[in-house]
């Protein structure tokens, strides 16, 4: 008997300011629950194209969108006028999707830049939508304190003359991946971001800081990806976070080889296995 393949639906929304939206959904012949995904920086949402196939293999339906200014998505590229801003399309894209499966159980899952996202949005919606488990890897809790002087002292300096204008960010893929074979597709991938607005980063931080102080107040299941050898983002911030998290359900899944971008290492396998039985086990 042939299992037929999750089938892959692409789309475009037009938000409330009037922006293209990109989205795809991966819908499984029979899906058991669903999984909305949140990039992360400088991210879009082919990159997690294996991942989705292989969760909506196993009956979990996916849907990724392109936030606003990443990948096919229209907006400033680099820079947001308000973070909040990315909240509300993580809420406005559940609603609106048309293919998001109304009365099956939902999980939310972001990575990097995405994990601070959708941790927020579970902290300001604890009880809308009916997510029954947030699922964070390498979020942006806080930054690598080596990486992050570059970055401090060219936006301390930009922002005197203009918030909104963006300077070059540069980062080595060699601190995203151990995958020789990846280093080239970073660098010649035309939707990824090089570049990033003082207003943008200073949101990164401040958000960064503000999911500490609101921690105890996360009461949906959890799961944490950390990996030890991470160059962008700060374990321990990470560690210190799950400590505080008021989730009666926790879990930390801590790795020590790979870099930042665990999902795209040799681990991705052990990561995905993980990731599939801790939603099943929840249904």
């Amino acid at each position: 008997m042939t299992i037929k393949k999750p089938e892959k639906k692409e789309s475009i929304l037009i938000d409330s300011h009037y922006r293209k939206i990109t989205f795809c959904s991966w819908i499984p012949q029979k899906p058991i629950c669903q999984l909305v995904i949140i990039h992360g920086y400088s991210e879009h949402i082919r990159r997690y194209d294996i991942v989705s196939e292989e969760m909506a293999s196993q009956g979990i339906a996916v849907h990724l969108m392109d936030l606003p200014g990443h990948g096919h998505s229209e907006g400033p590229r680099g820079h947001i006028d308000h973070f909040q801003e990315y909240l509300d399309s993580v809420d406005w894209f559940i609603q609106n999707n048309p293919n998001f499966l109304k009365k099956m159980p939902s999980f939310l899952f972001g990575h990097s830049m995405g994990g601070l996202i959708s941790t927020h949005y579970c902290l300001q919606n604890k009880t809308v939508n009916g997510f029954k488990g947030l699922i964070i890897s390498a979020p942006l809790f806080g930054f690598d304190p080596i990486e992050i002087i570059p970055l401090r002292i060219v936006s301390k300096i930009l922002e005197r003359y203009d918030n909104n204008r963006t300077y070059p960010k540069s980062m080595n893929p060699k601190i995203l991946t151990r995958d020789p074979a990846k280093w080239d597709a970073y660098y010649q991938d035309p939707f990824r971001l090089h570049r990033i607005s003082p207003n943008l980063f200073q949101f990164l931080l401040d958000y960064s800081h503000s999911v500490h102080r609101l921690s105890h107040e996360l009461s949906i299941p959890l799961l944490v990806f950390k990996t030890e050898a991470d160059r962008v983002v700060s374990p321990h911030a990470i560690q210190r976070f799950f400590n505080k998290a008021g989730s009666d359900d926790k879990k930390m899944v801590v790795f020590t080889k790979p870099m930042h971008e665990i999902i795209n290492e040799k681990e991705k396998d052990t990561m995905i296995k993980l990731l599939i039985n801790w939603i099943i086990e929840r249904l």
